[in-house]
């Protein structure tokens, strides 16, 4: 595992991003991961046939946008001394860190979730002859590889709820800090016209 400090290399942001989040673990246990199964076993009859990416395509590219404006909202959010009150020592625990490990997963999964559903559209097209020893893996493999694909689509979405409750909190510490502050001030004020 990379060192905590220093420069890291992207596939080791990643790696960081995945251990701050709870890792594999508490990935599967998840209520984000149970949902995206459940949806995903309900909407087998869109993803068993042939276009499901056609959704894919459709929503993924909108949500990534609104995505990516709501992290950049998130990394300008709060004072300088908010933002030095959320941040620690350790990364693993550090609040800021933990809301930016949730919108760069989030962003992840949508960018391999559209780049599956493009990948599955362009490998679409009529077995070739040549491929005809394999037709029977290629009729098995494909239902698979179609429902993993809606799964990591469907995950894509409700990874957004993670998202969300991170950034409700982080509004709720900044509502605090807040009322602190102006309560401090207050206090500073009455005690100074004693």
């Amino acid at each position: 595992m990379p060192s905590l400090s220093g420069p890291l290399r992207n596939h080791q942001v990643l790696l960081l991003a995945w251990r701050i989040t709870g890792g594999t673990r508490a990935f599967v246990r998840s209520a984000d991961f149970v949902v995206a199964l459940a949806i995903t076993a309900l909407c087998a009859n869109k993803w068993l046939g042939q276009g499901w990416w056609d959704q894919a395509i459709a929503i993924v590219p909108s949500l990534l946008g609104f995505t990516l404006g709501g992290f950049a909202i998130f990394l300008g959010f709060g004072s300088d001394s908010f933002r030095e009150q959320i941040t620690t020592e350790n990364q693993l625990t550090s609040p800021y860190l933990s809301v930016s490990a949730a919108f760069l997963i989030f962003v992840t999964a949508q960018c391999v979730a559209l780049l599956y559903a493009l990948i599955c559209a362009a490998l679409y097209f009529p077995r070739p002859p040549i491929l005809d020893p394999l037709g029977p893996f290629l009729e098995s493999a494909t239902p698979v590889a179609w429902g993993i694909g809606y799964l990591i689509f469907v995950l894509s979405i409700t990874l957004s709820m993670r998202a969300a409750l991170r950034i409700f909190r982080l509004s709720r510490w900044y509502n605090s800090f807040i009322v602190a502050m102006r309560n401090a001030e207050q206090d500073g004020a009455s005690g100074g016209s004693r």
